[in-house]
């Protein structure tokens, strides 16, 4: 990794070859939505800073996912952006073809997904199964948390380490599935448009499932990820009416 001069507060570098930037803004928008999970956790600080590890380094994982298959494709080096609670991959061509950018896309929730698996052989050596960890993360990703304090209650870890694990397989897993959901401009919806060529049915399924999504997490209080899924559907209702015109 070469460190590179920053700009304007950002924090820039190179991994792979890859020119990396990681804008300000990322690091307090992780913060706040760490404290907010762990607001009544015992130590509500350690377990947004675990959170902001975890989340950083599965956005990074993401985009160099997306980044180096595209490379791959193009012997065009890409530039990677961090920014709130996701990053871009900005590559100098387009892919050659829909197969590739296809590829290129899935590549960055793969990464982000085999980054779990990785935390979960580490688990796995930790408590001394890596059989454990592995099923703990593929079959029962929601339940880790709670296997994982109960490995901590067993003496097998400690519990500083159950929740940095647990904070990571979760980040992993939901963040991965969210991803994958058919909204745009997300990679589920560059997936369903690069798939079927078609745009605007693509825009109307986002739209209708950011709303639903919007409604349900408004009904469980959950304000963040309320404003956020309805964010999303704005949007997709503003690229339906871009595709109209």
């Amino acid at each position: 990794m070469n460190m590179m001069p920053t700009s304007r507060g950002c924090l820039s570098f190179t991994l792979f070859g890859i020119p990396i930037e990681i804008q300000p803004f990322s690091w307090l928008i992780l913060g706040v939505l760490g404290l907010s999970i762990f607001s009544n956790a015992p130590s509500p600080m350690q377990g947004a800073l675990m959170f902001i590890v975890a989340g950083m380094l599965t956005l990074l994982a993401h985009e160099l996912g997306h980044a180096v298959v595209g490379r791959c494709f193009t012997k065009i080096t890409p530039i990677v952006v961090i920014g709130g609670l996701g990053g871009a991959t900005h590559h100098p061509v387009g892919m050659p073809g829909r197969m590739p950018h296809f590829l290129m896309v899935l590549a960055g929730p793969a990464a982000s997904y085999l980054l779990g698996v990785l935390i979960a052989v580490l688990v796995g050596i930790h408590v001394g199964s890596i059989e454990f960890g592995l099923k703990l993360y593929v079959l029962h990703p929601l339940m880790a948390p709670a296997w994982l304090n109960a490995c901590a209650q067993a003496g097998l870890i400690s519990a500083s380490a159950a929740m940095l694990y647990g904070v990571f397989f979760m980040i992993c897993f939901c963040w991965t599935v969210f991803n994958l959901l058919p909204i745009l401009p997300m990679d589920g919806g560059q997936l369903l448009v690069t798939a079927t060529n078609r745009p605007r049915l693509t825009a109307v399924i986002g739209m209708v499932l950011s709303t639903l999504l919007a409604l349900w997490f408004l009904r469980g209080g959950s304000i963040f990820m309320t404003l956020m899924t309805g964010y999303f559907a704005w949007i997709n209702w503003q690229i339906l009416r871009n595709i109209g015109r």
